[in-house]
């Protein structure tokens, strides 16, 4: 669906993004993660036929960007970080306003708005007033916007900024559902927990350059070599505590109640042994699973790690 060879982008002697390389399938939620002067907005306004690269190219779904923006727009929904929604339309009219900028056939137009109204939760509020709606509705607002007129493929600079908890969880359920849909999704956010159940592959960048890309768990399993586990007993958690202190190559980083949280070395044959020997000892297993590293932990380890 994308593909981006050797982009990079120069304003006079900054450069925001740094010769980077990457492609995104269909149906792929990439994310992008990196602090503020990454070059993520950047990238994104690339992406979105706004800002001409200086160098390097990007085809999306066959097309160029360079030639081709125009046809591109069609297929492209993109929601920048602060964008303005006329408060004087209701939510209907500011709807109507989107499909015929985006020459949506005027027999269609109905059945488009009453699908992604249903499709944002936004359906009871067809007729309110912009100004009237709160935070997050806004926010599902203009994603609405883009959904009117069914792009392929989604660009979203911040879309959870400012949100509370509760709003950052509705757009979450949205996001997940154009996953879902197979829609190809390409999402910034300095909120990393709003990316780590909804993205496939992401990109880590800073000063401009391209860190990792990856998906999610080969970026996690690079970071580390041990694994990190969640071992929960029925009974007797101090016969438990002596077994995992006696198994070689275990560290215990957390106990609670009868749930312990230990690291171990990243080796299938060393986990395996690890849950028979448990078993042998006479203890009876809850659960036994990896405990992964969250995308903001990921994040901090690999900039620790100097590897720009």
């Amino acid at each position: 669906m994308v593909e981006v060879q050797s982009l990079r982008k120069e304003y006079d002697s900054l450069v925001a993004v740094r010769d980077i390389s990457f492609s995104v399938a269909a149906g792929e939620v990439l994310g992008l993660i990196g602090p503020n002067g990454a070059g993520k907005t950047t990238l994104l306004k690339m992406l979105a036929t706004l800002l001409p690269p200086t160098a390097g190219e990007i085809i999306i779904s066959g097309l160029n960007t360079a030639h081709d923006y125009l046809a591109l727009r069609e297929k492209i929904g993109f929601l920048p970080d602060f964008f303005n929604l006329y408060d004087d339309l209701t939510i209907e009219e500011c709807l109507t306003f989107f499909a015929q900028a985006y020459r949506i056939k005027e027999q269609e137009i109905e059945r488009n708005i009453y699908e992604t109204l249903n499709y944002v939760d936004l359906q009871t509020k067809r007729s309110d007033y912009i100004r009237n709606l709160s935070r997050g509705m806004v926010q599902r607002l203009g994603l609405a916007t883009l959904l009117v007129h069914k792009p392929e493929i989604f660009l979203l600079d911040e879309p959870a900024s400012g949100l509370d908890p509760r709003a950052r969880a509705e757009l979450r359920q949205v996001l997940k559902k154009l996953s879902t849909a197979g829609k190809t999704i390409i999402i910034s956010s300095h909120v990393l927990a709003d990316l780590a159940d909804i993205c496939s592959h992401i990109i880590i960048m800073d000063k401009g350059k391209l860190l990792r890309y990856a998906p999610v768990e080969q970026i996690t399993a690079q970071v580390s070599d041990r694994k990190k586990l969640r071992i929960t007993v029925l009974e007797n958690s101090g016969l438990a505590k002596k077994a995992l202190e006696n198994y070689d190559g275990v560290k215990i980083t957390a106990i609670q109640e009868k749930t312990f949280i230990v690291e171990i070395e990243n080796k299938a044959e060393k986990i395996a042994g690890l849950s028979s020997y448990l078993i042998l000892s006479g203890l009876q297993l809850l659960a036994f699973y990896e405990e992964k590293d969250n995308l903001e932990e990921v994040f901090l380890k690999i900039t620790a790690k100097g590897l720009d």
